[in-house]
Order: C-alpha cells, then sequence, then structure tokens
C-alpha cells in the first residue's frame, strides 16, 4: 500500500503541476463573454481568457470597478470589442491598470472592431443631442457569426505578437474559427426560414435599441426601426404612441428587446401596439439557456419563431 505520506506527496506534485501548466497559459482578459469564448477557441491550450461582464449587462453602461483593473493590470493581452462600445470604461480601465503591454499602443492591446465591418455608421455632424450615436458604427457585431469570424482576425495579431512561438497554431486556429462560424450562420438561416417567409418583403418586427442589428442583417431579417427615438434615450410617452402606433399599423408582429432594457417601456409600447415583445439575451452568460455561442444564436432564432407562432394562432 501507498503511505500516506506518498499519498500526500503525489498529491502535490500533480497540482504544482496543474498550476505550472495554468500559469504557463496566456492571461487574456476580454470586455464581453463572447469575446472572451472567442479567444478561447482560437488560444486553446496555449491561452486562459476570461471576460470581466458576465452577460447580462448593459455593455454601454459599465463602471470601471477596483477588480475590472486588477484583472487587467495581470493581464498579457486585453480585447475589447471596440467600436467605440467601451468607450465609457476600458480607457479608465487601461490608464489605472499600469498595465503598459495592454495600452492601446502595446502588444498585448486587442481591439476586435477594427478588422469588422460596421453597420449604420453615420454621416455627417454628430453630437451629444443625437443620443448615444457611435461615429464608428454599430458596435454591437458580435451577435452576428460572420462579423465576429471578421473580428477574430485581430486575436489571432494579437496572440501572435506575444506568444510568437505558437503563432502557427493562431493562424490555423483562425482559420477553423472562421468555418465554423460559417457553419453556424446556415444552420440557424435554415432555422429562421419561416421567419423570413412571413416577412412577404415587409418588416414585421421592430427592435427596442439597434442590439441585433447584425443578427438581423445576419439573417436577412427585416427591421421597421427601433423603439427609441435616439439611441440610449428612452423614448418618450409621445414616442411610444407614436411608434407604436406606426408599427401595428405596419403589420409588425414582434418587438425585440434585451433584459436590460426597460421593461416598464416595453410593456407600454406592447400595450399600446398589441405587438408581442420578445426578449432574449445579447451575450453568452455563464448559467441558463445560453452558455455558448451557438446556443445563443439558438435561442434568439427560437424565441423569434416562437412569438411569429403564438401570434399567427
Amino acid at each position: 500500500m501507498i503511505s500516506k505520506k506518498i499519498l500526500l506527496g503525489l498529491v502535490g506534485s500533480f497540482w504544482w503541476s496543474v498550476s505550472a501548466w495554468a500559469a504557463d497559459r496566456i492571461k487574456v482578459i476580454t470586455t464581453l463573454p463572447d469575446l472572451a469564448w472567442m479567444v478561447q477557441e482560437i488560444g486553446g491550450e496555449f491561452v486562459d481568457a476570461k471576460a470581466l461582464l458576465r452577460g447580462s449587462e448593459n455593455p454601454h453602461f459599465v463602471d470601471a470597478v477596483p477588480d475590472f483593473i486588477r484583472q487587467v493590470a495581470d493581464a498579457k493581452v486585453v480585447c475589447i470589442a471596440g467600436l467605440d462600445l467601451e468607450v465609457g470604461y476600458m480607457p479608465a480601465i487601461l490608464a489605472k491598470s499600469g498595465n503598459a503591454a495592454v495600452q492601446p499602443s502595446g502588444p498585448g492591446y486587442c481591439e476586435l472592431g477594427r478588422s469588422v465591418t460596421p453597420l449604420d455608421k453615420p454621416t455627417g455632424p454628430i453630437n451629444r443631442s443625437m443620443g448615444d450615436v457611435h461615429p464608428m458604427g454599430n458596435p454591437h457585431y458580435f451577435l452576428s457569426p460572420s462579423r465576429l469570424a471578421e473580428a477574430s482576425q485581430e486575436a489571432v495579431k494579437a496572440l501572435s505578437r506575444v506568444d510568437p512561438t505558437h503563432a502557427a497554431h493562431y493562424e490555423k486556429a483562425g482559420t477553423t474559427f472562421k468555418s465554423r462560424m460559417e457553419g453556424l450562420s446556415q444552420e440557424i438561416k435554415a432555422r429562421l426560414e419561416p421567419f423570413r417567409a412571413a416577412q412577404k418583403g415587409q418588416p414585421i418586427l421592430i427592435e427596442y435599441h439597434k442590439e441585433y442589428a447584425y443578427f438581423l442583417a445576419e439573417y436577412g431579417i427585416l427591421s421597421f426601426g427601433s423603439i427609441e427615438e435616439k439611441p440610449g434615450v428612452p423614448p418618450s410617452a409621445g414616442r411610444l404612441a407614436e411608434i407604436g402606433g406606426s408599427a401595428k399599423n405596419a403589420g409588425v408582429k414582434v418587438a425585440l428587446g434585451a433584459e436590460y432594457n426597460p421593461s416598464k417601456t416595453l410593456q407600454r409600447f406592447q400595450e399600446i401596439s398589441g405587438i408581442t415583445t420578445v426578449i432574449v439575451p445579447t451575450m453568452i452568460q455563464s448559467k441558463g439557456p445560453v452558455t455558448s455561442y451557438a446556443a445563443l444564436q439558438k435561442h434568439i432564432a427560437d424565441a423569434l419563431l416562437h412569438a411569429l407562432q403564438a401570434k399567427a394562432k
């Protein structure tokens, strides 16, 4: 029999090996869980990717809390969505972290939106009276498998910069990731065929905020627009009455909102218009039905289909 002393020694040796192996992995911090998932898929065994957000927050409104600063201070790579999505908190977190490697000029800084072809890029002068307008375009591209595949190019570059030894692995994994996203896109597109057929060339869906614009564009779902009059600004009673009546008269059947959109406003819109409101996540979450990217895509698609079918009864 193995003595207790030897057994404890073996166990201790095992955990030391695991810890040493984990310590050798590149620590990557991302803002959003979908981005952490993507980086982990590309980095594999050489990377330990974690997100600052849990997936239930509004990514526009986040505080630069001490824990976020600590995590960024210890990271070798920091990946943000970019397109000004995190402009309200990440500059402060990066500055306070004291980590030179992950500053915008450092090798570990990764702005994924740089490789993305954006939607809704405004033209002409922009000012705060227009609401939360993003000069570089709509930053919610991560709900589109095709755009997420575009963004993955920046992750491959960043990982290769800080870990050139495994650059070939990251390049190959990036190519594989793009193929997987193409396959997922085709799967969800086929799933949503009944919704596209029901449109008959006219939008039957409206959003609260244009968080789902890339998802809708990916799968050919037409949008009547947004319930908000100005992005990031809660609609007035007059706006709700106007857009609710217009959407109803246009034959819109589904209103799409996020978990963090104002529930009372969405409820009031539904009362005015009679349009079914569907609330779905915008990101992967650690608990519940959307703990993977594929599950998130399927969950949104199925929620839309269920609402459409319920409306037809």
